[in-house]
């Protein structure tokens, strides 16, 4: 009789036993039943999460992985999934932001952007985390998710930057990521090349990104989002990274829609990846600062780097800015040669700049950190300086005496050169084989980020933001400004939702054409076309026909 007894115990410890593994891996009866459209606990492909309610009915879940956390010897590795967890995860709170410096270069300390990353910066490597805004829902029917890359230029900023709740009062899911910046996202090394099955290495922060668009193809759905309708939009750094995944053919039907806001890279003067040669020579220099000199142990080096090393400045200039490189799978060829060749991932596109884009970049790096205004004469030598043989025409094109100040003359050249052209000929080129609707952000009252004694800062570089998500930290809009907001958020979502801004409670936004080249503007006193921009940004001077790499300008 004691075998039986002996099998009746162990049969009562195993229940026991899977009773406590159960009670471990799936939520409690009370989690599962409010589990729903509009419930605030969700369940994810790798366990479930509890976010909170807002005012407007809505909800937000913070700081959901969407990969492992890329430490160790993950650093300089495409990310890895996320590990399963089995209680509910509170998702109430953003996760930390990659690591980056903190900009609080203000006179006072203060960040020169409004994002509580800028503020804090941070040295967390944990920080493949995104976040999910939803709107207070109506009907049963799937929503677009509008998938949101921060600006920063791939070396600051965060997704919890981004306060998603005007957007999702229209109807849209909004999706705001985290992805490796800096050397963290975007370091190339032969010999982290070597290791690679792809035999190049870089574009990290670029694998990051589409592994989140991976994280929506499985997941949106438990959030109410629809899959099938998935625009992927971001600004500047964000927008030209967003430029890159159409190019990219690992982001191949990830997302449907495209919105780019003040950040090209096809185009002459935008954001162009370099090749893998000049991006491992830039991390051949980067690995000797840092003491990693030794080929044959430099992966080895590296990894063991402080990350308070890694994310210190490496220079002044372009030389100090990290960006992809056409080398990895992500991004095999330049972006002009993907056009060429119709090797791209041509969806409608929402795409634009702001009116006065480089006066922010003038009244920080020369009114705040350079010590005062431009003379007419430092103002020459400036362009010289940058434009070499070709300061006499920019000089010719851009007289100091044409403008209120030497600052603003500056400040429209980096605004024609570096954002307006470029943004028309991303249009033109992307026109060709799928709808695009451009824009021109003009609002001359709009609230500035910095002080700025010496330019009248205009309608400024990420000035449209404050339209699009809320901010506390920078001035009320005005009624006027309000109205505006509102216009573009319909816009923006109605263009989420159907690939098309245009509703019947807006004014009607023409589709781009070379041949009219209609850009549709954007201010507090007037929504609509313009034929001038291209004369008013001296696009001729920039970008003079036919244009090269045969593209029509």
């Amino acid at each position: 009789m004691r075998a039986p007894s002996l099998r009746h115990a162990l049969a009562r410890a195993a229940a026991a036993a899977a009773a406590l593994l159960l009670s471990l891996t799936v939520p409690s009866p009370t989690a599962r039943a409010a589990s729903g459209p509009d419930s605030l606990v969700v369940r994810t492909d790798r366990g479930w999460v509890r976010g909170a309610a807002v005012h407007d009915g809505g909800r937000v879940f913070q700081g959901i992985p969407f990969a492992a956390p890329p430490t160790g010897a993950l650093r300089w590795r495409p990310p890895r999934s996320a590990a399963r967890w089995s209680a509910v995860r509170d998702a109430t709170e953003p996760a930390h932001p990659c690591p980056q410096l903190p900009l609080t270069l203000l006179p006072d300390g203060g960040p020169v952007l409004p994002g509580e990353s800028n503020r804090t910066g941070s040295t967390v490597e944990d920080c493949l985390y995104l976040n999910v805004h939803t709107p207070a829902r109506t009907s049963g029917r799937p929503l677009p998710v509008l998938v949101w890359l921060h600006g920063g230029a791939n070396a600051y900023g965060a997704g919890s930057d981004y306060d998603g709740a005007a957007l999702a009062s229209r109807g849209v899911v909004v999706l705001t990521v985290n992805y490796r910046l800096g050397a963290l996202g975007f370091l190339a090394h032969p010999a982290l090349s070597a290791e690679s099955a792809d035999h190049a290495s870089g574009d990290y922060g670029l694998m990051d990104q589409q592994a989140a668009l991976h994280w929506v193809r499985r997941n949106i759905g438990a959030f109410g989002g629809d899959g099938n309708r998935v625009p992927l939009g971001g600004q500047a750094a964000g927008s030209a990274d967003t430029c890159l995944h159409i190019a990219s053919p690992t982001a191949k039907d990830l997302f449907h829609r495209a919105i780019q806001q003040s950040g090209s890279c096809a185009a002459d003067g935008g954001l162009t990846p370099l090749t893998l040669d000049a991006a491992e020579r830039k991390g051949i220099d980067f690995a000797t600062l840092v003491g990693c000199t030794d080929p044959t142990t430099a992966t080895a080096c590296l990894r063991t780097v402080p990350v308070t090393e890694l994310i210190r400045p490496i220079g002044t200039g372009a030389s100090s800015l990290w960006s992809p490189n056409t080398g990895p799978r992500v991004l095999p060829r330049p972006p002009h040669e993907a056009w060429a060749e119709g090797r791209v991932n041509a969806v409608p596109t929402l795409s634009g700049s702001t009116h006065d884009e480089y006066r922010y970049f003038t009244a920080l790096y020369v009114d705040l950190l350079g010590g005062g205004p431009l003379t007419p004469a430092s103002y020459a030598a400036l362009i010289q300086l940058q434009h070499g043989n070709r300061a006499a025409a920019v000089l010719d094109t851009y007289p100091a005496s044409a403008y209120p100040s030497p600052n603003l003359a500056y400040s429209a050249v980096g605004t024609d050169q570096r954002f307006a052209c470029p943004a028309r000929a991303d249009s033109r080129l992307y026109g060709n084989r799928a709808p695009v609707y451009s824009y021109e952000f003009h609002d001359p009252q709009a609230p500035p980020f910095i002080p700025a004694p010496h330019t009248l800062q205009g309608a400024f570089h990420a000035s449209e933001l404050a339209y699009l998500f809320p901010m506390d930290a920078v001035p009320p809009l005005t009624p006027a400004q309000r109205r505006l907001s509102a216009t573009m958020t319909a816009y923006w979502a109605r263009f989420a939702a159907t690939g098309d801004p245009n509703s019947p409670r807006t004014e009607p936004w023409p589709r781009y054409t070379a041949d009219e080249d209609r850009i549709q503007v954007l201010t507090p006193d007037r929504v609509g076309p313009t034929t001038r921009f291209a004369a008013d940004h001296h696009c001729a001077f920039w970008q003079p026909s036919p244009g090269p790499r045969g593209a029509e300008r």
